[in-house]
């Protein structure tokens, strides 16, 4: 929870200017009036500023209530909401939910569309660019290892072939985690190739810049 302390003229003056201030509505905060103010004798001697206490929820909370607001409106029961704070981004777990394929949509699009509108959302009213990830009942983690997995399969047949291996189009985050993984091994390396949503990583021997005649595209 912050907690902003201002004063002025009067203690509804000073919460009209906290509420442009910031862009918020009445029910975004609380706050607490510590002191009413008086303008003194003939407004001129003896005058005190009024003083309000704020209250705004911190970044992760906002997030939560952001995220609910969001599944609320989309008809999608759950448990719990979880945010965490690590590596410079917040994670949204979405836990207890019947229906997981549905928020998951096909290719995870509807989760990602999710992801999309939440961290508009956020950044707007945060007024900073934040990176909010969206995930339900660990979809991604096991997504993430099932990738790395294949693509650690894939780089090792790279190695033993010496032909380079395309891998089937993949969404940027996607494509992010193949890059990082084969960056730590020195035999192979990566290339991104194609355009917009059909873009596809290569997997390619170290000290190769094309790919040979007949390497091996994965679907």
């Amino acid at each position: 929870m912050k907690i902003i302390e201002r004063q002025g003229k009067s203690a509804s003056r000073i919460t009209e200017d906290f509420m442009k201030e910031f862009n918020l509505k009445l029910d975004n905060f609380k706050f607490e009036v510590i002191e009413e103010g008086s303008s003194g004798i003939f407004g001129m001697f003896n005058n005190k500023p009024a003083k309000v206490k704020f209250y705004l929820p911190d970044i992760s909370e906002n997030i939560k209530t952001l995220a609910e607001g969001l599944l609320n409106r989309l008809n999608v029961s759950y448990l719990e909401i979880k945010v965490s704070f690590n590596d410079n981004a917040y994670t949204v777990e979405i836990l207890g939910t019947k229906d997981p394929g549905f928020i998951i949509g096909k290719e995870a699009k509807l989760l990602n569309s999710i992801q999309y509108i939440l961290n508009q959302m956020t950044n707007k009213q945060e007024k900073k660019h934040l990176i909010v990830r969206v995930d339900v009942n660990g979809y991604r983690n096991r997504r993430k290892e099932a990738l790395i997995s294949k693509v650690k399969n894939i780089s090792e047949k790279v190695k033993k072939n010496g032909k380079s291996i395309t891998l089937e189009p993949l969404h940027a985050a996607n494509r992010r985690i193949v890059h990082q993984f084969i960056e730590k091994d020195s035999k192979v390396k990566t290339k991104t190739v194609g355009e917009g949503e059909f873009k596809r990583v290569v997997i390619l021997p170290a000290g190769r810049n094309k790919t040979r005649h007949g390497s091996e595209r994965t679907n």
